[in-house]
């Protein structure tokens, strides 16, 4: 897990619901947790969600999919959020939330029988010793499901160093190439990756232009002029590091060995 500690504050929480859905913090909503899991039955299978936030993507995964779902973060108040969630859904009997310490993951070898995350694996330090904890604690076959903001292959430029101020969290960025890599040398097979670069490149141009129009008003009551300005902001620099390929989300997946 991330050595961070809390920086999701509750007007982050906010406005990343505000653009990504009720639960969200992490872009796509439901259609993206559907995309990262497609084609695999979880119907009854016991899921760990790695970085969970306040818990939308395990309300899709255990109301549609009918899985068994732990959630995992290091930041109690989204645990804390996330666990109401639940309970507003009418899901607590199939989600359970457990707060962790950044490090290995706390659970037996074996526990589950696939693994999901979403945009959460960007604040792991350490990301070849956090896919050995995945395919430690995932059953033999099991998968690891994923979604991640990654780079591109070229150092840092401003744009990017400059949308890391405005974002003001702990990112630790790869490759997909390396990835593919760390998967492989933690024992993963069937190791595959999808660039999704265009289509969020997409998503957030119209997410910006939204913060200017329709959303205006709407953050500024929520969040107060300071900070939807500087929002606004972020979301500007977003779309730069996106157009010049510097930010490069992506699917990827890969299984335990039988």
């Amino acid at each position: 897990m991330s050595d961070a500690g809390d920086e999701y504050d509750q007007e982050l929480v906010t406005l990343l619901q505000l653009v990504w859905g009720e639960g969200f913090l992490a872009p796509g909503g439901p259609a993206s947790v559907r995309r990262t899991v497609d084609g695999i039955d979880l119907s009854g299978c016991r899921i760990l969600d790695i970085g969970c936030g306040i818990g939308g993507a395990d309300l899709v995964l255990a109301g549609e999919f009918s899985a068994i779902v732990t959630g995992l973060d290091i930041e109690q108040p989204l645990i804390d959020a996330a666990r109401a969630n639940a309970a507003r859904a009418g899901l607590s009997h199939r989600v359970e939330y457990v707060r962790a310490e950044p490090g290995p993951l706390p659970f037996p070898a074996a526990s589950f029988d696939h693994v999901f995350t979403h945009a959460a694996l960007i604040h792991v330090p350490d990301k070849p010793n956090m896919f050995s904890e995945i395919i430690r604690v995932l059953r033999p076959g099991g998968r690891l499901l994923a979604y991640d903001w990654l780079k591109g292959p070229e150092p840092f430029s401003p744009d990017m160093l400059r949308w890391f101020e405005l974002e003001g969290l702990t990112y630790v960025m790869g490759d997909l190439t390396e990835y593919l890599r760390w998967m492989a040398e933690a024992g993963f097979v069937e190791a595959t990756g999808e660039d999704a670069h265009a289509e969020y490149r997409e998503m957030a141009h119209l997410e910006y232009s939204k913060m200017l129009t329709d959303w205006y008003d709407r953050m500024a009551d929520l969040l107060g002029p300071e900070r939807r300005d500087h929002f606004i902001e972020d979301w500007r620099a977003l779309t730069v590091v996106l157009d010049n390929g510097e930010l490069r989300p992506a699917y990827f997946r890969g299984a335990k060995p039988r």
